[in-house]
């Protein structure tokens, strides 16, 4: 469930549209991910925002 207003407009989307089955994977900018697979990159610069503050969002 939302408790709050996401700014950001496609996690923002990806959320409503996601199923009891789906998965969201927050990471560092090091994982590998297939083509084909919907990335939303929050990089700024090196390690901000961070995984806490990405988790905490």
């Amino acid at each position: 469930m939302k408790k709050r207003e996401l700014l950001n407009s496609e996690i923002s989307y990806l959320i409503s549209k996601l199923g009891h089955t789906d998965t969201i994977v927050i990471s560092d900018a090091g994982l590998p991910v297939p083509k084909g697979v919907q990335r939303i990159d929050l990089a700024l610069i090196p390690g901000k925002p961070s995984f806490l503050d990405v988790l905490d969002a």
